[in-house]
């Protein structure tokens, strides 16, 4: 268990990474610093790349929820600004910061995505990340990704010299910038996604768009290893949808329990939808575009989606792993269990009983029982609220079960969450924002319903505030 945990600490520790260089041609193995034409948008005091390839001064940001998605400020711009003609084919190059799957790490080292995305730049505010998404641009990682499991050197993990330095080898990439783009500044976002499709990294840069001179010639980036040639780098397919006038607007969601990110189309005002999960799992999800919502995209009403089954080669290859996880697994969940009934005296209730069951509380299928689930008597043990050891150290409360989804000051759908999560929200935004929210657990909540409209949540929120006063 000590190793399983040491070798999840390995995987999180360095969990960042960034654009070092916005026109590279030099060596695809090896660094060249003055083969670098542009560095990125520097961060607030001019700090910026450009020292030791690599190294960590801060740039790894991680876009905000509704807020900045790019590193610095747009009113400054990037000074070491760099020109791209339409059309044509150049090199970008980052550093692994320790993420990739090679012999010297091990296969699964994640990589979900990395896209590029261009917008035009007004010097004033940066685009958000839906007006980013409208244009994306053709790149050779996003066009030949890099494959869970595999030792491929694809994707973000194009650093064909990875062993030698884990942490500051070369890696490349190349983008396309469309053809028909029209000249002028543009704002390009460098988009990672590592252990999941949430847990992203972005870099900004602005960079000159000339005219494209239609004579077929490109500049010569260095050729990534694994990276298709420039010529044969396809235009990234854009999913078109037919017009509609009173419909939530096409978007893309994280399919619950998987981590992929899914395509959910156009739906009409007041109807739903359901999308199927992702290939390598089963199942779909309910999408709904609720009348009069202030958002303009559909909302996550139901649905999960489970791993599709196995074959019994693949169950095979792994059924060693899995039964001694499960052995130690079971070991420590009956470990825990016995702790709890000793600590409180259940062994000890238990032994005075002889073991013996009462015999009067036998009844026959035909009988009621004598003790309702909704008329337990007050002597009834309660849920533990905190277990202490023989020192007083109080252990861990088991954590309420999530299930519990709301939408969140930027229209956001959230969950599922415990209540817990919620009032932590609340006191972020304020109760009378809080309480106006929409809330559903499918259970006791079965439709969108305002907080305040929901006694045991809206006494959890008002009942926070009011402790914090």
């Amino acid at each position: 268990m000590n190793f399983l945990f040491l070798l999840f600490l390995v995987q999180q520790a360095f969990s960042h990474s960034w654009l070092e260089c916005t026109k590279y041609t030099g060596d695809s193995e090896y660094f060249e610093k003055d083969k670098c034409e542009g560095l990125p948008r520097p961060l607030p005091g001019g700090r910026n790349v450009g020292g030791t390839f690599g190294a960590d001064i801060g740039m790894d940001f991680r876009p905000q929820a509704g807020g900045a998605r790019c590193q610095g400020s747009p009113e400054t711009g990037t000074p070491t600004q760099v020109s791209y003609e339409a059309g044509k084919t150049y090199t970008l190059a980052w550093a692994p910061k320790n993420h990739a799957a090679a012999e010297c790490s091990n296969a699964f080292i994640p990589d979900n995505f990395l896209r590029v995305y261009m917008a035009p730049y007004n010097g004033n505010t940066d685009p958000t990340q839906e007006e980013f998404k409208t244009n994306q641009v053709a790149a050779s990682f996003s066009d030949d990704p890099h494959v869970s499991g595999q030792i491929d050197f694809k994707g973000f993990q194009n650093c064909p010299k990875f062993c030698e330095n884990t942490d500051k080898s070369l890696c490349t990439g190349t983008i396309t910038i469309p053809a028909d783009a029209t000249p002028g500044i543009y704002t390009l976002q460098w988009y990672w996604a590592f252990n999941s499709p949430t847990d992203l990294y972005a870099t900004c840069w602005e960079a000159e768009i000339a005219e494209n001179t239609g004579t077929g010639e490109e500049d010569t980036p260095a050729t990534p290893t694994n990276a298709p040639e420039a010529t044969d780098v396809p235009v990234a397919a854009t999913t078109t949808f037919a017009p509609c006038a009173n419909c939530c607007k096409a978007t893309e969601i994280v399919a619950p329990g998987t981590g992929d990110v899914v395509m959910v189309p156009p739906i009409e005002k007041g109807k739903e939808a359901f999308i199927q999960c992702p290939k390598g799992f089963e199942g779909a999800v309910k999408m709904v575009c609720m009348e009069n919502d202030i958002q303009d995209e559909p909302r996550l009403f139901d649905g999960y989606c489970l791993p599709s089954v196995v074959s019994s080669e693949e169950v095979k290859d792994q059924s060693g792993t899995v039964a001694g996880l499960s052995v130690m697994l079971t070991f420590t969940i009956l470990a825990f269990i016995g702790y709890i009934a000793f600590t409180q005296g259940w062994l000890d209730d238990f032994m005075k009983s002889d073991g013996k069951s009462d015999k009067s509380s036998k009844f026959t299928a035909n009988q009621e029982a004598p003790i309702s689930p909704r008329q337990a008597p007050a002597e009834v043990r309660k849920r533990v609220k905190s277990v202490f050891t023989e020192s007083q150290t109080e252990l861990p409360v088991l954590p309420e079960a999530p299930e519990w989804h709301y939408v969140n000051e930027t229209d956001q759908t959230i969950g599922p969450v415990n209540i817990q999560a919620i009032v932590t929200w609340a006191r972020k935004v304020g109760v009378e924002t809080a309480v106006q929210t929409y809330v559903w657990n499918g259970t006791t909540v079965d439709d969108w319903t305002l907080l305040l409209k929901v006694p045991k949540l809206n006494q959890a929120v008002r009942g926070a505030f009011a402790y914090s006063e």
